[in-house]
């Protein structure tokens, strides 16, 4: 096995400056501290930090503009969770945690779509099913032809979030769900995940329809509780 290859300066400047946007919540657009204050941050040489800076405009972190200052760029949130996966990945509090908000965001949105439904009694036709009929439909095809499940299952949680018809509350929701795609693998490879996956997903469905917001929160409970058990002992 070869030896891990120990960081350079720069790639330390790199994380604690990813460290620092997201740690003060900067969203895009914002000024970036300048060169003369990251210097004092990071305890660096100011050429090291110019690398630094470079680098990270180059993957769309940030963007310099000269004799304006940094700041921080469009593209960074995604940036910056695709880092923060693989480290929370690895923790296994963290990911307990993350397993909890994501179950409190995923019992929210049936809170949602049910109050959508119901906003008009006469008509309850704010929300589509179709979408979600649809993946239901294909991740039937996919159990018959022994395909893996688990693009279906991840299409199935965002057409759930799409179906509030809050577009904040959907992007946050990719944030904390996309964690959890390697421990969702390991689920539905299981011999008694594979098919139980299709038949808790329609289940939720089915009490949506019925507008049995309560039925549908226990039944999206029941199907993510394997989920914990998994984390908790490390499989």
């Amino acid at each position: 096995m070869k030896p891990l290859k120990r960081m350079s300066l720069k790639d330390v400047v790199i994380r604690k400056l990813h460290d620092y946007i997201a740690e003060h919540g900067l969203q895009p657009g914002d000024r970036f501290l300048n060169e003369k204050e990251i210097v004092h941050l990071v305890g660096a040489s100011r050429t090291v930090v110019r690398e630094a800076l470079k680098a990270m405009e180059a993957v769309g972190v940030v963007r310099i503009k000269p004799g304006d200052g940094v700041f921080v760029n469009e593209s960074s949130v995604h940036h910056l969770v695709n880092q923060f996966s693989f480290r929370w990945s690895r923790d296994r509090t963290r990911m307990l945690e993350l397993l909890e908000t994501r179950t409190m965001l995923e019992l929210s949105a049936i809170e949602l779509i049910v109050m959508r439904r119901c906003e008009n009694q006469a008509s309850p036709i704010a929300v589509d099913f179709r979408e979600i009929d649809a993946n239901l439909e294909q991740m039937e095809r996919a159990i018959q032809l022994k395909k893996s499940l688990v693009e279906d299952d991840i299409e199935f949680h965002r057409t759930l979030f799409r179906m509030t018809g809050n577009r904040t509350f959907y992007e946050l929701s990719e944030v904390i769900t996309q964690y959890f795609n390697e421990v969702r693998e390991r689920r539905i490879s299981e011999a008694d995940g594979y098919g139980s996956t299709f038949v808790e997903h329609a289940r939720i469905v089915q009490l949506l329809k019925q507008s049995d917001a309560e039925g549908a929160k226990k039944a999206m409970i029941d199907h993510l509780s394997p989920l914990k058990e998994m984390i908790a002992n490390g499989r």
